[in-house]
């Protein structure tokens, strides 16, 4: 059996191929990104091929179907882009909605029964009330309504033929682990430099997940029968931001924050570190009006259905921390 994996050369990508290659999942397993891998998997057991691939336009089966990708080829569609802020607002719907749009496409194209969709929990909208699956999607940023949107046309790739296909859809919070460069790096550097100070609260929820626990969920949730399945991968209970500070302090040599700052100060600060930036020509990496409001605000989802499924995550956030900074031999950042 084959493999494709959009965004495969991405953070959650190189983790699911390595995944895969220990699993001894497929013979093969396909690349499609706009750039080449940075890792060689080198040491996988599994044939990884790179095909140089924009995902915003339409993909060209015969490279794929002469590597033998036929109806039991597996798509993992991780291909987005997600930092909000980041980008235009137009990009955040051209790449994931005619992203999902082409990989649908490609899967018909060649004949494709089973697919896997990482969205995101954005749908739902950054919210102090407990979302679940049947929660109905608020979201507030463009990156969340165009997940919203590729949810639905993933859908309807699989209504075309209800019977034959399978299509999971997950959900995922905030992914930390080894090669993340977002948000918990972001987060541990500064604790570890001592700049960190609780952001408003000390309670606010974050939803999360240990980026190894998602590769493991995209192949679990692959197997699945034919229909549609849709989870929350994240914690059973999304933890505090006081709680994942003190497990960064406990786990590594990063420091215990110590000062809380009212969030209007923040804003106001944040503002003002915008502003000269941009007189001195000079970003400030996670120094942002709209992350400051963004952290401020719970994402409260609930991993109740998935803790009651047949896949268990295999790290808490104790575990997870632990491993990626095993992983990583003492230096996150």
């Amino acid at each position: 059996m084959k493999a494709i994996v959009t965004g495969g050369s991405g953070f959650v990508g190189t983790h699911l191929i390595n995944h895969l290659s220990n699993e001894n999942a497929y013979e093969k397993v396909i690349i499609l990104d706009l750039v080449p891998p940075t890792e060689e998997f080198q040491e996988v057991t599994t044939d990884v091929k790179f095909i140089q691939c924009d995902i915003r336009k339409p993909i060209d089966p015969p490279p794929l179907q002469e590597l033998g990708c036929d109806e039991d080829t597996v798509i993992y569609n991780l291909a987005a882009i997600c930092r909000i802020p980041g980008f235009p607002e137009i990009d955040y719907f051209r790449t994931n909605i005619k992203g999902a749009e082409n990989v649908c496409q490609l899967a018909e194209e060649l004949g494709c029964r089973r697919m896997v969709f990482t969205s995101s929990v954005s749908p739902y909208g950054a919210s102090e009330d407990l979302k679940t699956e049947e929660s109905i999607p608020q979201p507030k940023d463009p990156y969340g309504s165009s997940k919203l949107v590729a949810e639905y046309i993933h859908k309807g790739w699989q209504l075309k033929e209800p019977e034959n296909r399978m299509l999971s859809i997950l959900r995922p919070g905030i992914i930390y682990g080894e090669g993340e460069q977002a948000n918990f790096t972001r987060l541990y550097e500064s604790q570890k430099k001592g700049f960190f100070a609780y952001p408003g609260r000390k309670d606010t929820k974050k939803a999360c997940v240990y980026v190894k626990d998602v590769a493991r969920a995209c192949y679990h949730f692959s197997k699945k029968r034919q229909g549609q399945h849709l989870y929350n991968l994240v914690y059973e209970e999304a933890p505090a931001i006081e709680k994942i500070c003190l497990t960064l302090a406990d786990q590594t040599d990063a420091r215990k924050p110590l000062l809380l700052i009212p969030g209007p100060l923040l804003i106001f600060a944040a503002y003002c570190i915008m502003i000269l930036g941009k007189l001195i020509g000079k970003e400030f990496n996670g120094i942002h009006p709209d992350r400051v409001r963004k952290v401020m605000i719970s994402t409260n989802i609930s991993g109740k259905k998935l803790s009651e499924s047949d896949f268990q995550l295999q790290y808490n956030l104790k575990e997870g921390i632990k491993d990626w900074y095993s992983d990583c031999n003492g230096k996150l950042a």
